[in-house]
């Protein structure tokens, strides 16, 4: 049974603007407690109707509870609504069992996982309805196989589409900031490998990962550096990724950000990672400041953002480095990034110049232009151009196009 009751105990100072609302948010977040103990109390004593008569109360509870501390509770009501079809399924009710299900899918519950391991619902398992119920969370939540069913790629050429152009060396901005932190000396003398991966470290190391923070009004390397230094605060995945490719690119090497793109367009859960063109291996090599990550095949060769997406499809090994981490506090492990990976690799989003500053808003500036990469006929834009404010999206289904080799200076 996946039991994860307490989600999370809400903030008091964040759930209440006055005395009156913090007392019912304590009282509340004090039942929730005790309530929820009580609940895994008679499920470990197998005492199915008790679970179940107290797993009622709790929802009852909640609904009489004010709008702002239903919000902040809403996650736990998944959790009561699955492990009520595990109750009911254990005391014999089926039909219940199968409701509980349906109600806990359409609050949420994508564990396909979970779901398919769970002892508590073998009784379910011939059970036509469950067959459904299983099927509808796997086509949401089990990112392999959705990234497995996604569709082949379309190669034919596009040739409206804009050709991507990336920052000469010898920019101002880009030299000041290259001097500025002495990048030099930290890419190092070695090879071209080497200078990836160190540029990777320091960048991974020069601010922390904050997923949660807004993005500073100036997006560039110097002064997202400066921000974090100044309020001793951490940016997300793109700003940290826009720090290691103004590295890359004052370094000399032709380097983009790409978004990688969850299948559901309700989940505003993606990644970006930056990509660097290796002359060395004639491709773009995979780097991830987030993570201090990169990946490689059985036999250590690193490897581009299409070649892992095709290996997880074909059920081919890959590896990610040993030093994986985030923010130095916690190892990232090779099956909790390949998770979130098959999650985010469906779609590709990536602008057509690489530029310093390039998504810093200024209403003087031309719009963005970005290129979609979707697989099969999936699209998120339902056309081969859409115009937005500040930006302009193409479509393509041709990876050749969204991958090709830097044109020379």
């Amino acid at each position: 049974m996946k039991k994860i009751l307490l989600l999370c105990f809400i903030s008091l100072s964040a759930l209440i603007v006055n005395a009156q609302q913090n007392q019912e948010a304590a009282n509340f977040n004090s039942y929730v407690t005790a309530a929820d103990k009580n609940i895994e109390d008679a499920y470990q004593a197998k005492n199915y109707t008790k679970a179940i008569d107290l797993s009622n109360d709790w929802l009852n509870n909640y609904h009489k509870q004010s709008s702002v501390i239903q919000k902040n509770y809403q996650g736990n009501t998944i959790n009561i609504y699955y492990n009520l079809g595990c109750y009911t399924a254990l005391n014999g009710q089926k039909t219940d069992a199968l409701n509980w299900l349906k109600k806990a899918f359409a609050a949420g519950f994508i564990d396909y996982n979970s779901i398919i391991a769970d002892g508590d619902l073998v009784s379910l398992h011939n059970e036509a309805e469950f067959k459904t119920i299983v099927q509808q969370i796997r086509e949401k939540g089990d990112y392999l196989y959705i990234l497995k069913n996604s569709g082949p790629y379309n190669v034919e050429q596009h040739p409206a589409l804009p050709v991507f152009s990336y920052q000469s060396a010898s920019a101002p901005e880009l030299v000041n900031f290259k001097q500025k932190f002495n990048l030099d000396s930290v890419a190092g003398n070695g090879d071209e490998i080497s200078k990836f991966k160190n540029l990777l470290f320091w960048a991974h190391n020069v601010v922390r990962h904050d997923g949660n923070s807004g993005n500073p009004p100036n997006k560039n390397a110097i002064d997202l550096i400066a921000v974090c230094k100044k309020d001793d605060r951490g940016v997300n995945c793109r700003m940290m990724s826009t720090i290691l490719k103004d590295a890359y690119q004052a370094e000399g090497f032709k380097a983009r950000l790409v978004t990688c793109m969850p299948k559901d367009t309700a989940d505003f859960d993606c990644h970006v990672i930056t990509v660097v063109w290796s002359k060395t291996l004639n491709k773009w090599i995979w780097m991830d400041p987030t993570f201090n990550a990169y990946v490689s095949d059985e036999k250590g060769n690193l490897l581009n953002i299409e070649e892992v997406r095709q290996r997880m499809i074909s059920d081919q090994p890959w590896n990610l480095n040993n030093d994986a981490n985030w923010n130095n506090k916690s190892k990232e492990t090779k099956q909790d990034y390949f998770h979130y990976m098959s999650k985010n690799l469906y779609w590709l989003k990536c602008s057509v110049k690489s530029d310093w500053d390039l998504e810093t808003r200024d209403d003087k500036k031309p719009p963005i232009e970005y290129i979609d990469l979707y697989p099969g006929s999936f699209t998120t834009i339902y056309q081969s151009k859409k115009t937005g404010k500040g930006a302009i999206e193409y479509a393509s289904n041709n990876p050749q196009y969204f991958w090709q080799k830097p044109a020379a200076n």
